[in-house]
């Protein structure tokens, strides 16, 4: 699997960041191989996130993300290049519901991440 992959998924369960979701796009987009969903129960969680996400890339000497979304942000979008990670607050990802635009592209079960 997926190196970088990994290192999200580990990262934001070790924040406690749930309901993570990764749909395989190499064969939906040509920008990026990976996309993931995830939930903060609150802005300041959806803040650790991100910081320890870029904290961890930046360790493993990752290309470091780019990121949308201020410091009142109920959303935050990180660009790693082959890799987008998006952090919602429940209210957020129930609201944009971006899983229901997908529902057609393939998705890797969490479990078989290793």
């Amino acid at each position: 699997m997926d190196e970088k992959l990994q290192l999200t998924i580990d990262t934001l369960q070790d924040v406690k960041i749930s309901d993570i979701v990764v749909f395989d796009m190499r064969k939906t987009s040509p920008f990026f191989d990976y996309v993931v969903l995830s939930s903060a129960n609150n802005p300041r969680q959806l803040k650790a996130g991100m910081a320890r996400l870029k904290k961890a890339f930046d360790e493993k000497g990752h290309t470091p993300f780019k990121s949308e979304g201020g410091p009142e942000a109920k959303w935050i979008l990180l660009d790693g290049g082959d890799l987008i990670v998006n952090i919602f607050t429940r209210e957020e990802r129930a609201y944009y519901n971006i899983e229901k635009m997908w529902h057609d592209v393939p998705r890797i079960e969490i479990e078989n991440i290793e």
